[in-house]
């Protein structure tokens, strides 16, 4: 980006689904559009892939949406658009001014008049005893490693959890050369018959889910529901893995336990939107299961409450690429009209199939949010020595303690014993903090409340800092 172009028409945040196609859509209308990404590629992490100078995997084949997708990416490449990839915004500041630092070398001040939150979603995870132990990986990860590094992080592994990513990975996983010794999925199957109502409407995901499990199943992998990774057990790295069967409040029926010999785990609970940024700008949140826990309030047109601040993809709800896409393009039609680009007759016609849209994907992510939530008694079973916040190495113990003693909420709670205040900021550790506290006291989530947020959002390099600052600039 060149250093002398410091305002913009519009500048997005995360290069995913929703990302991509509004800047498509705003570049087409002649705007000035600045997209923002920490990764090192465009296009989130569903489009990730090998890079082309370590080669393709074996036969690779995206499927139709990561194809669509990728074609959205190409389609920029040919466009006048400013793209920043590893950078991280820092701080949001009055007067629409954002502080991005850039490559971890230096920090810039960008100016926009509207601002489209499109940052996505991370894992979740449940901590359970040795979880910390070398060789434990999230799904995601796995996936990672395969797509980006063409690296297969273990000849063979269990994967265990809840969700459909665990498919997803294992699928993965097996297509290129490993082996999986079991997949094991916290939800009963029965349960899953309740998405059978979405079929006709959500076409595409079923057809993906079942050749995934077909991959799995002519494998000879084991599927098994109803399953809990209990323990992760080695001296110095993963050895074996105590799995046990579950009841449906998702707590372990004792003598029901089973040790797989394994050198690789990996593990994943879904999705949690992040809502950092939004929640530093001022917009309002709101607790909502069946959207996947805390998201960005937004209206009709996924305006924010605060004004010129739009929020589109998994920050609304987490209901994947399908939903993105179309809150992409419903973001970009509503910041054409707010910028006058085009008229409200214009908008109202090309917003009116867009919305029927995202009802039926809100509705499949409603279905698919509760059936994969992670029943509250399911926190209170963590052993007591088990690590929380890998960060600040506070347990749950600790946790226990500190609530019994009158540190409820989770900003007092970091006072107390420090969790969320390491370099991850609470990411991994803040949505089960929520979810303990809430356990503990038999208070909801929604008056459990999140950890407060302020600037810089994520760490940032003291030089970059020291240098924004030698240059006389402010934020």
């Amino acid at each position: 980006m060149s250093r002398k172009k410091q305002k913009f028409n519009v500048v997005i945040v995360g290069s995913g689904f929703s990302g991509i196609v509004a800047a498509n859509i705003l570049l087409d209308a002649g705007l000035d559009v600045l997209l923002i990404d920490e990764n090192m590629h465009t296009g989130g992490q569903l489009l990730r892939k090998i890079p082309e100078k370590l080669g393709e995997y074996p036969g690779y084949r995206p499927d139709p949406v990561k194809k669509t997708g990728f074609g959205f990416v190409d389609s920029l490449r040919k466009k006048k658009i400013e793209i920043l990839n590893r950078a991280i915004v820092i701080g949001i500041y009055p007067d629409n001014k954002i502080l991005v630092e850039v490559d971890e070398k230096e920090v810039i001040s960008v100016a926009y008049d509207v601002i489209l939150f499109a940052t996505g979603a991370r894992e979740k995870f449940i901590p359970f005893k040795g979880w910390t132990l070398p060789g434990v990986y999230s799904t995601g990860l796995v996936q990672v490693l395969m797509k980006s590094s063409g690296v297969l992080p273990a000849e063979r592994m269990v994967i265990g959890g809840s969700g459909l990513f665990l498919f997803a990975a294992a699928y993965e996983f097996l297509k290129n050369g490993g082996k999986v010794d079991a997949v094991l999925e916290q939800t009963p199957m029965f349960e899953k018959m309740k998405l059978l109502s979405q079929f006709f409407h959500q076409f595409s995901k079923f057809t993906e889910g079942a050749k995934y499990l077909l991959r799995i199943v002519l494998s000879g992998t084991a599927v098994r529901h109803r399953r809990k990774i209990v323990e992760a057990r080695g001296e110095k790295a993963l050895e074996e893995v105590v799995t046990a069967r579950v009841n449906r409040a998702g707590r372990v029926i004792p003598g029901s336990e089973k040790i797989y010999k394994t050198g690789a785990l990996a593990v994943g609970y879904g999705f949690t939107p992040n809502v950092e940024l939004p929640q530093l700008a001022g917009c309002e949140l709101e607790y909502a299961p069946g959207k996947g826990g805390w998201v960005v309030e937004v209206n009709r047109e996924l305006e924010t409450g605060i004004e010129n601040i739009f929020a589109a993809g998994e920050i609304t709800g987490v209901g994947g690429a399908l939903k993105s896409i179309t809150e992409g393009r419903m973001a970009a039609f509503a910041i054409l009209k707010r910028l006058g680009k085009i008229s409200g007759e214009e908008y109202s016609a090309k917003s009116k199939s867009l919305l029927r849209q995202r009802r039926r994907h809100l509705k499949f992510g409603e279905y698919f949010n509760l059936l994969y939530s992670i029943p509250g008694e399911m926190f209170l079973d963590i052993p007591g020595e088990t690590v929380v916040c890998r960060c600040e190495d506070v347990t749950m113990d600790d946790i226990r303690k500190a609530v019994k003693h009158g540190y409820a909420s989770p900003g007092s709670l970091k006072v107390a014993v420090r969790t969320g205040m390491g370099n991850c900021q609470g990411r991994i550790c803040g949505p089960n903090v929520f979810e303990i506290i809430s356990a503990l006291t038999g208070e909801p989530q929604r008056q459990v409340g999140r950890f407060s947020v302020r600037p810089p959002i994520k760490p940032v390099s003291i030089g970059s800092l020291a240098e924004y600052r030698d240059n006389g600039k402010s934020g």
